[in-house]
């Protein structure tokens, strides 16, 4: 069950802040740090069954992603399934190939770099 009433509020912008800092990390955070720091959210998952803050959010519907529920907002046909996996493991290894690719063959040096 979706809990509406705590849209947008304090911990939306928490989740929404920490997902766009995650995004970018590869401007500024080594590729084997991305890679160890994507390991260990996968092993949180799996033990967890989802993500805390979205427990938070919506309750312990372990089928509700946050990137899920307000996409839905803009396209009220979106899969929820097929977002979970695209949300949970396309993007994630699509972070380590970017950060890798731009590191390795091409050169840019992250302002972390290990």
């Amino acid at each position: 069950m979706i809990n509406n009433k705590k849209e947008f509020e304090l911990i939306f912008w928490v989740h929404l802040f920490l997902i766009i800092f995650s995004y970018l990390s590869f401007f500024y955070l080594d590729w084997k740090l991305i890679f160890f720091g994507v390991v260990l959210l996968q092993i949180y998952y799996f033990l967890r069954g989802g993500c805390d803050l979205t427990f938070a959010e919506f309750g312990d519907d372990k089928d509700i992603t946050f990137v899920w529920y307000y996409l839905r907002k803009l396209s009220p046909n979106l899969n929820q399934k097929t977002t979970k996996i695209f949300v949970r493991y396309i993007l994630p290894v699509f972070l380590i190939l970017i950060s890798f690719l731009s590191q390795k063959l091409m050169g840019y040096t992250p302002f972390i770099n290990f």
